[in-house]
């Protein structure tokens, strides 16, 4: 029976523990910074909602009520798109960094299989040929498969970011014609 070094094998599995320990610290990394972000914009808000409620108090007639009510929300809906673009910007640079750790990690991996395989083709007893051309095959045709979904994977995030991107500025845009319309409709009221 031929003779198969596992050493590579060995240093790949050591190699995957301190990529795990590496990632799960970028992902505590981006909790932090999405806290962060979460509790600046929660004390922005609440400081925006006292000061729109001090002024809600001293008006003094429906119509500058419903003014106040106008101008208050198209800060308020800036605010929420801006947050959102920092989550999503905290959220693509975690994700572009799990990509290139994982291409790297697949490189390397593919590297090491294949260098166990040239061993143990070189070791292997004659007549194994037709067993060891089907088995590198199959090898290709994963590697084939791998590199297929993760370029699948990385479509269909950049699709989703645009759409994310879209939906945010169809809002935004939204809230605009409303708002005007709010304000002409509260001109003409007076």
């Amino acid at each position: 029976m031929p003779e198969v070094n596992f050493q590579p094998v060995y240093a790949a599995q050591a190699a995957a523990m301190d990529i795990v320990f590496g990632m799960t610290t970028k992902t505590l990394d981006a909790c932090h910074r999405l806290t962060e972000l979460s509790m600046q914009t929660m004390k922005e808000t609440l400081v925006d909602s006292q000061e729109t409620v001090r002024q809600a108090f001293s008006a003094k007639t429906p119509q500058e009520l419903f003014a106040l009510q106008a101008t208050a929300a198209q800060p308020a809906v800036e605010k929420a798109r801006a947050f959102f673009q920092q989550v999503q910007e905290i959220a693509a640079t975690t994700r572009d960094e799990f990509q290139k750790v994982a291409a790297a990690q697949y490189e390397t991996n593919k590297h090491t299989v294949q260098q166990m395989f040239e061993s143990f083709a070189q070791n292997a007893p004659a007549g194994s040929e037709g067993a060891l051309n089907a088995w590198q095959a199959a090898m290709a045709s994963g590697a084939t498969l791998c590199e297929s979904m993760q370029q699948s994977t990385q479509h269909a995030m950049e699709l989703a970011q645009s759409q994310v991107a879209s939906a945010a500025a169809a809002a935004t845009a939204a809230h605009k014609g409303n708002s005007q319309a709010a304000g002409r409709g509260g001109a003409a009221k007076r």
